[in-house]
């Protein structure tokens, strides 16, 4: 692979004759080719840029939504921003996680969606919080861009031309209790660790993947999408709450994409 960065790799693969399709319920789905996502990626990063973030600047991304996640992850990517991938969870300690990474990251911008944004209004809005989440919260919500503002994306933004040894993006641990940990990954980082997993499996492009993991999770945004995307892996990404509230259907897209790459925690199989 002769690609230094990510950014590199996504524009190189803007040619190819491969698909990532998002799938969000039994009979529905979005297929989206190689291209089509570096476009969108750029779309979205116009928008970011006016904005105001700029390269080096985090962008902490609360969405739950596969195809809005990618899309933004990507935007960040090819601007030179630091995607922070943050789960969304069902508690309001997840909301906590969120102030606490955000306080850690200090002047982060935030991409959610408006729902997101007025749940941890009202949570925040709540008598018995510290009034420094107010705050914090106050500070990212001057700095939040929510998907609903998408209503063009045909003005590319401007590419950042990132080195190697630039941070890609800041993985954050996954307890939601502890103090969250943030691990720093550069372009190097996540290039070796491709090339590495694909001497040792053979991944090739005739492969298909499927994956339910979540795309805030090493595996889920590293080993099925990362990976997948740099050997021209086919790809298809189911909701992960679409899994959890029917696990067979894991087994039935498997079927119906002829899936040659699945991948679990075991609590999964």
């Amino acid at each position: 692979m002769k690609h230094s960065t990510l950014g590199e790799l996504l524009e190189s693969l803007r040619g190819a004759e491969r698909s990532l399709t998002y799938i969000t319920g039994e009979a529905s789905e979005q297929v989206i080719s190689f291209g089509e996502l570096y476009e969108r990626a750029l779309g979205i990063l116009h928008h970011l840029q006016r904005l105001g973030a700029r390269a080096g600047d985090k962008l902490i991304l609360f969405i739950g939504d596969n195809e809005q996640f990618i899309d933004a992850f990507w935007a960040a990517i090819l601007g030179g921003i630091i995607p922070v991938p943050v789960a969304i969870g069902i508690s309001d300690e997840h909301r906590h996680k969120l102030l606490r990474i955000a306080r850690k990251l200090g002047t982060p911008y935030l991409y959610t969606d408006r729902k997101t944004l007025e749940r941890l209004a009202a949570f925040t809005d709540k008598a018995h919080q510290e009034p420094r989440e107010g705050e914090t919260f106050a500070a990212l919500r001057a700095r939040a861009f929510t998907v609903d503002q998408l209503d063009d994306i045909s003005q590319p933004g401007k590419r950042h031309q990132a080195s190697a040894g630039d941070t890609a993006f800041i993985q954050f641990s996954s307890g939601s209790t502890s103090d969250p940990k943030g691990v720093v990954l550069t372009h190097a980082n996540l290039l070796a660790n491709v090339r590495q997993a694909t001497e040792v499996a053979g991944f090739n492009e005739l492969a298909v993947c499927l994956s339910w993991m979540p795309l805030t999770h090493d595996m889920g945004i590293i080993g099925l999408h990362l990976i997948m995307l740099a050997n021209r892996v086919t790809m298809a990404l189911m909701q992960t709450e679409l899994f959890i509230r029917r696990p067979l259907l894991w087994l039935t897209f498997a079927t119906r994409k002829r899936a040659t790459i699945l991948a679990s925690p075991n609590f999964g199989y």
